[in-house]
């Protein structure tokens, strides 16, 4: 009996503290901490970006507009996925680690057409060990890889979008 009151007296305790906590959110559900509400993403060659970009700025609370109704555009340019080899078997020759990067540039638009953060190119990079016997499972991985690089590259974006002053449309 008295350890079901202790429990509860804790359990208690934690949700306290946690009310306190303004920062705290649950992963993917941040508010929106840039100064601008809604964004058009033109991404004609970075399709896979796009989606990931789109999916970050709904998470973070960012309205996906059309170009004309658009504070902001965020252009997307050059999506390029390439594979190299880092490593081979010295004694059979085979592949035995792999890199696979990601290249992309951007840069961002008031809606009136002033440039608002220049063009800028970036890259990701990520390895990993290379197995022959299960192909299959090696384009899985591949193919994973890529998509967890267009998922950071969102986040960089993001990143990159909170640090640009928005002029405010005056009332």
């Amino acid at each position: 009996m008295c350890q079901g009151k202790i429990s509860i007296a804790v359990v208690l305790a934690l949700v306290a503290s946690l009310a306190g906590c303004s920062d705290w959110y649950l992963r993917g559900t941040q508010t929106n901490t840039m100064s601008v509400d809604s964004v058009y993403v033109s991404a004609d060659s970075a399709i896979r970006l796009r989606g990931a970009v789109n999916t970050k700025l709904i998470h973070s609370g960012v309205r996906l507009a059309t170009r004309q109704d658009a504070e902001v555009i965020l252009e997307l340019t050059g999506e390029a996925f390439d594979r190299r080899v880092l490593s081979v078997d010295p004694i059979s020759g085979k592949v035995r680690e792999v890199e696979v990067g990601l290249e992309v540039g951007f840069s961002v638009r008031a809606k009136d057409g002033k440039l608002l953060a220049p063009f800028q190119k970036m890259r990701w990079v990520q390895d990993y060990v290379f197995d022959e016997s299960s192909l299959l499972g090696t384009y899985e991985q591949q193919s994973t890889i890529q998509g967890e690089l267009s998922q950071d590259a969102a986040a960089t974006i993001l990143l990159r979008l909170e640090t640009i002053e928005f002029a405010q449309p005056s009332s």
